[in-house]
C-alpha cells in the first residue's frame, strides 16, 4: 500500500485530532503517502499544523473522488459518517474510529447499511462496550485493534519543579460531564507539607455551577486559555477526577511525557496507562484520591521515581517503533479485504 486517505485533519485541540497528527508521522515512517480531505473550511488552526510542508497532500474540503482506490480512514469525525455514502463510492476500503466509549446514531446507521469496512479501537475496554450492540445491527462486523502512537518530543520531561509549593494541575475539555462533583473536595481535603498551588485548565461557568467555585490558591483558565504544555511545567502532580468513562486520554500519555505524576480514576482507558505504585496512582474513590494525593505531596522522592518510571515505560511501550509494527499490521489486513 502507498497511499492513505483521512477524511477530517489534524489539530493541536481536541483528543482525535490531536491523535491523527500523532498517527500520520508513523504513516509517513512507514513510507506511505497522507492525502487529507478536510470535511469543512481550512481555517488558520488547521493551517498552523503546516501539514502540506510535512508531506501530506492537501485536497479541496469534501472533494471525495480525490480518495479514488484508496483506503480511507477518519477518526470520530460526525461529517465523515454523513457522507460515507458518498466517499464509498470512491474508496478503496472505509475504516472509522470511533474515540469515545459509545456509539453514535450515524455510525450505527452506516453499519447497518454496510458502508464500514473495517471499526478501529485503541483499546480492548472500548470496542467491548459497542461490540455486542454492532454485532446485532450487522453481523459483518470487522475490527481491528492499534496501540496508538504518542509523539513524546512535544513534551520535554521537566524534573526540577520548584517544591516550595505543591502544585498540582487538571486538563480537559470544558464539559462538566468531565468533572466529578467532588473534584474541589480532593484539592481543598488532601494535605501537603507546603502550600498548595493548582491550576485547571478547561474551567466554566457551568463547570463551576456543578462543582463550586475555586478558592483563591488554585488558578482556573478556560479551554485554550494556555497551551496544555503550561500546566505540566506547572504541576508536580495531575489530580484528575472524572464522570466520564474515558477511552484513552491523551492528556494521560501528555502528562507522564512531561514528569507530572498521574494520580487518577480506576477505571476505563487510565488503567491502560497506569500501573498503580509504579507509574502513578489509581483511585477508586473521593478518598483514595486524598489519601494518594497528600502522599505524592509528602513522598517527594518517590513521586520523582514514579514519574521517571512513566516516562520510560511510556517511550517502551507507546513509542515509534512499537507504533509501526501495530500498523503495519493494520494495513497488511486492509490489503486483505
Amino acid at each position: 500500500m502507498q497511499d492513505i486517505c483521512v477524511i477530517g485533519y489534524p489539530s493541536r485541540v481536541g483528543g482525535a485530532d490531536t491523535e491523527l497528527d500523532h498517527q500520520i508521522r508513523v504513516w509517513q515512517a512507514l513510507g506511505l503517502k497522507v492525502h487529507l480531505i478536510h470535511t469543512g473550511s481550512i481555517d488558520d488552526n488547521l493551517r498552523a499544523m503546516k501539514m502540506e510542508e510535512r508531506g501530506c497532500v492537501i485536497h479541496t474540503p469534501c472533494d471525495w473522488g480525490a480518495c479514488k482506490g484508496m483506503h480511507v480512514i477518519s477518526y470520530c469525525n460526525g461529517e465523515f459518517l454523513k457522507s460515507l455514502e458518498a466517499i464509498k463510492l470512491y474508496a478503496k476500503s472505509t475504516t472509522f474510529v470511533n474515540c469515545m466509549t459509545w456509539l453514535f446514531d450515524q455510525e450505527r446507521e452506516m453499519h447497518r447499511r454496510g458502508l464500514i469496512d473495517v471499526f478501529l479501537y485503541q483499546t480492548d475496554h472500548a470496542r467491548e462496550k459497542v461490540q455486542d450492540e454492532l454485532k446485532s445491527i450487522n453481523s459483518n462486523f470487522r475490527w481491528f485493534k492499534v496501540k496508538p502512537y504518542f509523539h513524546i518530543d512535544e513534551f520535554p520531561y521537566i524534573n526540577d519543579r520548584p517544591e516550595d509549593q505543591f502544585r498540582f494541575g487538571r486538563v480537559s475539555r470544558d464539559d462538566p460531564g468531565k468533572f466529578h462533583p467532588a473534584q474541589l473536595w480532593v484539592y481543598e481535603t488532601m494535605v501537603a507539607p507546603v502550600l498548595k498551588e493548582g491550576l485547571i485548565l478547561g474551567l466554566n461557568d457551568n463547570i463551576r455551577n456543578k462543582i463550586g467555585r475555586e478558592p483563591n490558591w488554585i488558578r482556573g483558565v478556560p479551554a485554550g486559555g494556555m497551551p496544555a504544555q503550561e500546566v505540566y511545567r506547572h504541576a508536580h502532580c495531575i489530580i484528575q477526577m472524572t464522570e466520564t468513562y474515558e477511552n484513552l486520554p491523551r492528556i494521560g500519555f501528555e502528562a507522564m511525557a512531561s514528569g507530572s505524576l498521574l494520580i487518577v480514576d480506576d477505571r476505563g482507558g487510565w488503567k491502560e496507562l497506569v500501573k498503580h505504585g509504579q507509574t502513578g496512582f489509581l483511585c477508586r474513590d473521593q478518598r483514595e484520591f486524598v489519601y494518594y494525593s497528600s502522599r505524592a505531596a509528602f513522598e517527594r522522592e518517590e513521586r520523582k521515581l514514579m514519574a521517571s518510571n512513566a516516562r520510560q515505560w511510556l517511550e517502551a511501550n507507546w513509542g515509534m517503533e512499537q507504533a509501526k509494527k501495530e500498523w503495519s499490521a493494520f494495513f497488511d489486513y486492509l490489503d486483505s479485504l
